[in-house]
């Protein structure tokens, strides 16, 4: 496959089918780098899957496979003002890179590789019993880059040419010394005798990575047993564990000899005046540190999860069907610190929370063309781990909640021979709701919100078809119009980009609409199927309703209580594509090209809130920051099946 801005893939996928002696083996794996739609968004990128089966007999058969896909990318992380992007008139404008030595270099990358394996086991027990289990096992390595230190108390994102891109050579040179380097302090890095150039949180920069791995191994166990032709039952256990590793790392040093890192209290042998004033005060004494080691914080979290789960399905053979399912479970939360804590004395306690969830559901067919169904739910899970540790330490919050959602949904199906259609009406309800809303400052400094306690209402209807126009031609359309808003004012947790909390927020969220999607969404589409294996597709998509992330610093104060998140233009895309398809004995050649957003339509796909007294929607949409969509994208791909 390629496509726009330099996108090329390959993959390759092997299946042997099933062999003498029950064997059967599958292998594929894939390829793919691209320039990025967004300057300074390069990435490289695969993926691999493996499966290999074997049938003991006829009751047994085991499966193992294993899958993962390692990639790396560029990204843009700092929102510009919409108003930025219109004055320079390019929207795929980034301003966290710059070039170093002639080469993009991007001050926030994005790596990860998280392989899975997983042995499965399928026992027909007998004619109404069978079970299913499998044990996984995964690890993720991996992190984001970004900037760490400053320059004169500023970071990266104030030393930028006139095209808007990072200065990353001149970075690197008065990181080792240089002086009157234009837009810098006039004198170079401070060089320390016998050691060179050291940074420190005020003294130089680096690129450092935020390390966000982990460790996880499971066991899920099914047992199905038809009870009769009416009955099934099917319960079982599922067992996990997990370890999340997090830490700073140097990546890049830029130019530095060292970085003199203050935050591990068991790592305080070295003091260095990393200014020349002749001082050495906190933040001068620690431990050198080169690239790849460990900076800032190092914790793990350690999550523990035991749960048993059953279902009891009812199917009465004329068209009613129903089920009631319910799962119990606990988990366990303990943080282990090794920078803030001195060793012995680095596990937190560990705190357990007790989760349920109940859910029932029928569907009545009353003939072959209509059918009517209801679910209804209760979900109760335990809070996510940042909310129980909500300090980034091992203080843990005795008071967290558990988060509930109640649900309930009714719908109606049509099948006829020429139009297929859905409507569902549903209402949901989030009780104690818990997110990690990052922000940044005019700055770029970033800055984290640790919300709790969020109740919120979303309601609406969805409506989704396909109809035969006529040969061969057919339409397919979805609408969905919904009410999402937050029903309750909350605290939150403001904490810095060194994970200390720094403030304590009062958000007045009652009645803002949920930012970030789409309420009202809507497409209409075309297929056409040609003669000899082409096919046309076309499809409108429509968007409306779409409202900014609240800030919860701007809504901190009374005043701000009742005032509505910036609502965003609505706009729609144009899509299309054609295909074709040609076999020949046992070979079959498949052509596909697709243009997104046909038209090059400008929109804003989200954005930050923004509020001014005396501003109208269109003036403080044009001051608030955020990233319009992508413009007009291709792909065209290649596929030889055998």
């Amino acid at each position: 496959m390629i496509g726009n801005d330099g996108y090329f893939r390959n993959a390759l996928t092997l299946s042997t089918g099933r062999l003498k002696g029950g064997w059967a083996i599958t292998v594929s794996g894939a390829y793919t780098q691209g320039n990025g739609y967004i300057d300074g968004t390069s990435f490289l990128g695969g993926s691999y899957f493996a499966s290999i089966a074997k049938e003991f007999g006829e009751k047994h058969r085991l499966v193992f496979t294993a899958i993962g896909a390692p990639q790396s990318h560029g990204q843009r992380t700092f929102r510009e003002s919409l108003m930025t992007y219109d004055s320079i008139r390019d929207y795929r404008y980034n301003s966290d890179w710059g070039y170093l030595d002639g080469k993009e270099y991007n001050m926030r990358r994005n790596f990860y590789h998280k392989p899975q394996m997983a042995l499965n086991h399928y026992w027909t027990i007998n004619e109404k019993l069978f079970l299913s289990t499998s044990a996984y096992y995964s690890v993720g390595r991996g992190g984001g880059t970004g900037d760490r230190g400053s320059i004169d108390g500023r970071g990266s994102w104030a030393y930028r040419d006139d095209q808007g891109l990072l200065r990353m050579d001149d970075i690197v040179a008065w990181n080792q010394g240089s002086d009157n380097i234009g837009g810098f302090p006039s004198s170079g890095k401070y060089q320390v005798a016998g050691l060179g150039s050291v940074a420190g949180e005020n003294d130089g920069l680096i690129r450092r990575s935020s390390v966000n791995s982990h460790n996880w191994a499971g066991l899920l166990s099914n047992l199905t047993y038809n009870i009769n032709e009416q009955f099934t039952a099917s319960g079982g256990i599922d067992l996990r564990y997990y370890k999340g590793i997090h830490y700073r790392e140097i990546n890049d040093l830029l130019g530095n000899d060292y970085w003199l890192d203050s935050r591990d209290i068991n790592a305080q042998s070295d003091s260095v005046d990393l200014n020349g004033d002749g001082q050495i005060d906190r933040r001068e004494r620690g431990a050198l540190k080169k690239e790849g080691d460990k900076i800032q914080y190092y914790n793990d979290g350690v999550v523990g999860w035991q749960g048993v789960f059953g279902q009891l399905e009812y199917d009465n053979q004329s068209g009613l069907t129903a089920f009631f399912s319910g799962a119990l479970s606990n988990t366990s939360y303990k943080r282990v610190d090794y920078f803030q804590y001195e060793e012995g004395n680095q596990e937190s306690e560990s705190y357990n929370f007790i989760g349920y969830t109940a859910k029932a559901g029928v569907n009545y067919n009353i003939n072959k063309a209509h059918n009517v169904f209801a679910n209804i739910g209760y979900f109760s899970r335990a809070p996510i781990f940042d909310v129980v540790f909500p300090n980034y330490n091992n203080d843990a919050n005795e008071e967290a909640k558990n988060e509930k959602t109640f649900g309930a949904e009714i719908g109606y199906g049509l099948r006829l021979q020429k139009v297929m259609a859905n409507v569902n009406l549903y209402h949901t309800r989030w009780m104690d709701k818990s997110f990690i809303r990052g922000y940044q400052d005019s700055q770029g400094d970033n800055f984290t919100a640790n919300l709790t306690g969020l109740d919120a209402i979303h309601k609406g209807i969805e409506i989704d078809g396909k109809a035969l126009l006529a040969k061969d031609l057919y339409l397919t359309f979805m609408a969905s119009f919904g009410d999402w808003q937050w029903t309750n004012n909350v605290e939150a947790l403001i904490s810095d980009d060194d994970n200390v909390v720094i403030d304590t927020a009062f958000v007045y969220a009652k009645g803002l609409k949920v930012g970030d999607a789409a309420q009202t969404t809507m497409s209409l589409g075309l297929e056409y199927k040609l003669p000899f294996g082409l096919q046309l597709d076309a499809n409108y998509y429509y968007a409306a309703n779409l409202y900014a992330n609240f800030d919860p610093v701007d809504y901190n104060s009374s005043a701000a209580e009742g005032r509505q998140a910036l609502k965003l233009p609505s706009y729609g895309l144009l899509n299309g594509g054609i295909g074709y398809r040609f076999a020949f004995n046992k070979v079959a050649l498949k052509l596909r090209a697709n243009v997104n957003n046909i038209l090059d339509t400008k929109y804003v796909a989200e954005a930050d809130n923004f509020y001014a007294p005396n501003m109208s929607n269109e003036q403080m949409l044009q001051s608030a920051t955020g990233f319009y969509g992508f413009g007009r994208t291709w792909n065209v791909s290649l596929k030889l099946e055998f």
